[in-house]
């Protein structure tokens, strides 16, 4: 038994325990991203958010390119701010009011992702784009006759527009189904800044 002791603590002791604990704690979050990929039907189940493109907080004093003064995130007046685009495609306040996730989520926080069969409008969803560095989390605002989904940050003035990159092309308006990951169950405030911190470094976005 001591000599068991001994090698465990050579293994978990100075440089090489940090090493040892670095691995192990990897392996562990390995494992729980594959459960999770499982249980919830998805590849893709955890995402930190990595951009404000689904905040209702203004910038700067800017909510949906609109300034503001005094800005309070409440719903009523983020509504306020930003209802131009919506009434666009016929997307009323108390529909919106009823949308999942209705007040959005923060850079920085880390959205639980489910995938389902079906995707209904006011779904916020995460899906993989040509030309993006990072998943975009953004909410569907249209459903297509193909059944490809329109998107947009609720954050966002409109819908990012159309681009093209040695990957292929990216069209907000035409987001095919075999890109989605799944929608937005749940959020976990703040738990994604590393991802963040990482993802600023490498000069990534979403």
């Amino acid at each position: 038994m001591g000599r068991l002791r001994t090698k465990f603590n050579k293994f978990t002791e100075g440089p090489v325990g940090y090493i040892v604990y670095a691995a192990f704690g990897i392996f562990i979050a390995f494992l729980l991203n594959q459960t999770l990929a499982l249980a919830l039907a998805t590849d893709l189940p955890v995402v930190a958010v990595v951009s404000s493109s689904m905040s209702h907080e203004a910038e700067k004093n800017v909510i949906c390119g609109k300034t503001v003064q005094n800005y309070d995130a409440a719903f009523d007046n983020w509504w306020e701010a930003c209802n131009n685009f919506y009434a666009k495609v016929n997307i009323t306040k108390e529909q919106f009011g009823n949308f999942p996730i209705k007040d959005g989520f923060l850079r920085g926080d880390l959205p639980i992702i489910q995938g389902e069969k079906e995707y209904k409008i006011g779904d916020v969803i995460v899906y993989s784009a040509p030309c993006e560095g990072a998943p975009i989390i953004h909410r569907i605002v249209q459903i297509n006759q193909d059944g490809s989904v329109q998107t947009k940050g609720d954050h966002n003035v409109g819908q990012i527009p159309p681009q093209s990159c040695s990957a292929g092309t990216f069209d907000e308006k035409h987001v095919p189904r075999d890109q989605i990951h799944g929608k937005v169950i749940f959020v976990i405030p703040k738990l994604g800044y590393f991802k963040v911190f990482a993802t600023s470094l490498l000069g990534g976005s979403q």
